[in-house]
């Protein structure tokens, strides 16, 4: 049989008359340059020919160019010749869908892989990463044990200052703010009330007057004077529709952390693994001396969480948060529908947003960009493929509805600013075109 080094050797003069046909091919329509590139092509075969030298005193070895260049154009185009091999079968052999996903034989919907998640460039993220990478340092007793317990209560320390100042302010609100707020709209109402009903009311729980049904006088209103009907008319529940937009933009800024929140409940406490030691949380070389994390393109892989890390998680970090999110939609809603004008409604609804965005402001604030990067660098595993279903195409919109019922039943409902309010101001509004409130 032939020894391999002739096999080698006829191999890549092949290869060079194969180079040679393909520069002829594309140099075919190039006007003057065709020439030159098929000499040069030509040129190169046959010194590359030349230099190949005779196996065991044979003769040299013949190319057919037309016979290479039909086998290579059955090997580039599928159906010519028998079936597609090589590069045309590989480009044929998976086709592509339109999501990018791999489809499900059972009714051709995709099933989408979800491999990982990386933290929230925020405080909560930031400290969450700290408290995993610095902690299993310090238990280990890997790097400076000095430095990791030092970055380690900073974040820990602004995480609870974090929580601290939130808590001060809602509990501000909820003691200095609202109460005069409230006050002021409810003396508003009850004053309108005796007014528009002739004194013919009722006293409510609070020492509120309201109106006895059929002694309703709506002429009474142009006798009222002009500064007490803009008051009234300027009122957020004289206008039932604006007031309600508002309030379920504030509910829609709550459900973004309660919703964000809620996955990172599943996520770190539910479906990552369960290990035995803090050593074993991150994916790390055995062989290491230090027992550094691997990095695989540029992501730190978590591996499973210990139960004392997830139960300091969920009781320090993710009740106290949802606490406060809870609070904050209540108070917020509470402190909206107290307001006098409208105006002042749009700057009371950024305050709120204000409190609630603390920590992405504190994390752009005085985080070090190291710090940040160790962050966005963390991945927490999901290795979950979700099928296109209702649930994975349909199922967040419950959140939609989550929130427009809950601010129909504050506002119809459950508000305590005017406990049994008659939704008359309203129809009295429309019976005075000059107060221009009243077009809202």
């Amino acid at each position: 049989g032939p020894s391999p080094l002739r096999a080698a050797a006829a191999a890549a003069a092949a290869a060079a008359a194969a180079a040679a046909w393909m520069s002829d091919a594309v140099s075919a329509g190039t006007g003057g340059s065709g020439a030159v590139g098929s000499w040069l092509g030509a040129s190169t075969v046959r010194k590359q020919y030349q230099a190949i030298p005779s196996v065991g005193g044979g003769q040299g070895i013949a190319l057919d160019r037309p016979s290479v260049a039909s086998q290579l154009s059955a090997l580039l185009t599928p159906g010519r010749g028998g079936s597609a091999r090589g590069l045309g079968e590989k480009a044929i052999s998976k086709p592509s869908y339109d999501d990018g996903h791999e489809s499900s034989e059972s009714d051709g919907e995709s099933v989408a892989p979800y491999e990982g998640e990386p933290l929230d460039e925020d405080l909560y993220g930031v400290s969450i990463s700290s408290f995993l990478r610095d902690l299993r340092k310090v238990v280990t007793g890997h790097g400076n044990f000095c430095l990791r317990l030092s970055r380690l209560m900073v974040h820990i320390s602004l995480l609870g200052a974090l929580v601290s100042l939130q808590c001060f302010l809602i509990y501000e609100m909820r003691v200095m703010v609202c109460p005069d707020h409230v006050h002021t709209i409810r003396a508003m109402y009850d004053k309108f009330e005796a007014w528009m009903y002739d004194n013919h009311t009722w006293v409510t729980e609070y020492d509120d007057r309201r109106g006895l049904d059929g002694f309703w006088d709506e002429t009474r209103f142009h006798s009222m004077p002009k500064e007490d009907q803009e008051a009234i008319c300027a009122l957020p529940l004289a206008h039932p529709y604006f007031a309600f937009c508002i309030l379920l933009i504030w509910t829609f800024t709550v459900i973004v952390d309660i919703r964000r929140l809620s996955f990172l409940i599943k996520l770190l406490i539910g479906r990552v693994p369960t290990v035995a030691t803090v050593y074993d949380i991150f994916r790390h070389d055995d062989d290491e001396r230090n027992g550094r994390p691997i990095r695989e393109e540029g992501k730190v892989i978590l591996v499973g969480l210990t139960l004392g890390i997830k139960a300091v998680l969920l009781l320090f970090v993710f009740v106290p948060r949802l606490v406060v999110n809870t609070i904050l939609l209540w108070l917020g809603c509470r402190w909206l529908v107290a307001t006098d004008n409208l105006e002042d409604m749009f700057l009371n609804a950024v305050a709120l947003e204000f409190v609630l965005n603390l920590k992405e402001l504190i994390y752009l604030a005085v985080i070090p960009m190291r710090n940040k990067v160790e962050t966005q660098e963390l991945l927490i595993p999901m290795n979950v493929q979700e099928r296109a279903g209702y649930l994975s195409y349909l199922g967040a919109f419950g959140w939609l509805v989550l929130g427009i019922l809950w601010v129909y039943l504050y506002i119809f409902h459950l508000q305590g600013v005017l406990v049994n309010y008659k939704w008359d101001i309203r129809a009295a509004c429309r019976l005075a075109p000059h107060v221009h409130w009243a077009s809202g």
